[in-house]
């Protein structure tokens, strides 16, 4: 789990100011070597805000040192940044993304857009693990899961093949709630804008760790309430808030949800394109590892109240590979209920 103390905010603002001027550093200094990393998210979110703790110091981990430069490269939950660095980024370990871990379903599940093969991508880790949680705004005539299946709940969702909008569909399909999924806002910010202006009464598919972060307040004010959370297991600090796997009513519902709640997992991850050669992977693996055990990291880290739980790439590429591997059936019925 992710977590970001309040004042962390005026830090976020600092490290994207950073992004904008890293460019011009990297120029003035042209002798080094330079490595890009593209952001699947607006600049200003939690998965920014990671990427520019990592670039900061990822340079003294990798051959040569170089400059590290953040571009955010937002869209369909991410499509977009992985669509770039599968087919268009350059393959000597140059380029490398961070992209939800939401896009590892869209080719399985038939995705057009998805032009790329999660089993290719060179997946190099994630800073940890995060619980997601499907919570309604206090004002919500809805208070409880008994009450979004007894009432329409309005949930807002950055877009189709986001956690925003798999989850709620997946419930509404599953456990008979009545989510109405509108699309279209910027990524967590938008949602939560809209959250307190009652625009919306949902936020489903929110990392834990980001409300922690972003809104403490909420949670001391009873603002919202946590009506399911997604994950492989229950999250420590929320004891009480049912599991989504074991609200399921039938194995074939919770084989597909176990499917769709493999973006917790995956969490926050880096990649390189398809094509890197092995030295170079596993060259860019080991740095990635060694910048979430440097000592300037985690001190800043700490301040930042970011918990750093390493995900080993190459474990996130051994549950890629079990998911494409999944039986037939599952993948339909995951596909079904997700409404992907």
């Amino acid at each position: 789990m992710l977590k970001l103390s309040a004042p962390a905010i005026f830090m976020i603002a600092a490290a994207t100011a950073l992004s904008v001027s890293a460019p011009a550093a990297a120029q003035q200094d042209s002798g080094k070597r330079q490595v890009s990393i593209t952001v699947g998210f607006p600049a200003g979110g939690t998965y920014h805000a990671i990427t520019m703790l990592i670039s900061r110091h990822m340079g003294r981990h990798l051959a040569g040192n170089p400059n590290i430069i953040v571009q955010p490269k937002p869209g369909a939950g991410s499509l977009v940044a992985a669509n770039y660095i599968a087919n268009v980024a350059p393959k000597d370990g140059t380029a490398l993304g961070v992209v939800g871990g939401g896009v590892i379903l869209e080719p399985l599940f038939g995705n057009k857009k998805a032009q790329f093969d999660p089993r290719k991508l060179n997946w190099l880790g994630s800073i940890s693990t995060e619980t997601s949680i499907c919570a309604v705004w206090h004002a919500s005539k809805a208070k409880t899961l008994a009450d979004a299946q007894a009432h329409q709940v309005v949930a807002g969702s950055s877009g189709r093949g986001s956690r925003t909008w798999t989850y709620p569909t997946a419930m509404n399909n599953t456990l008979g709630t009545k989510f109405k999924v509108i699309a279209g806002f910027k990524g967590a910010s938008g949602i939560e804008q809209a959250w307190q202006n009652g625009e919306v009464d949902s936020f489903c598919g929110y990392g834990w760790g980001g409300i922690v972060a972003r809104h403490p307040d909420w949670i001391r004010d009873k603002k919202f309430n946590a009506i399911a959370q997604f994950g492989y297991t229950k999250n420590k600090d929320l004891p009480d808030v049912p599991l989504i796997l074991d609200l399921m009513k039938t194995d074939k519902d919770r084989a597909a949800m176990k499917l769709l709640v493999v973006d917790t997992y995956v969490a926050w991850p880096m990649i390189a394109p398809p094509g890197v050669p092995a030295a170079t992977l596993a060259s860019l693996r080991k740095a990635y590892l060694d910048t979430l055990a440097d000592k300037a990291l985690l001190a800043e880290a700490a301040k930042l109240r970011f918990e750093v739980d390493p995900v080993k790439g190459v474990d996130i590429q051994s549950r890629v590979s079990e998911v494409y591997a999944s039986p037939k059936d599952v993948i339909a019925h995951a596909k079904k209920i997700s409404g992907l």
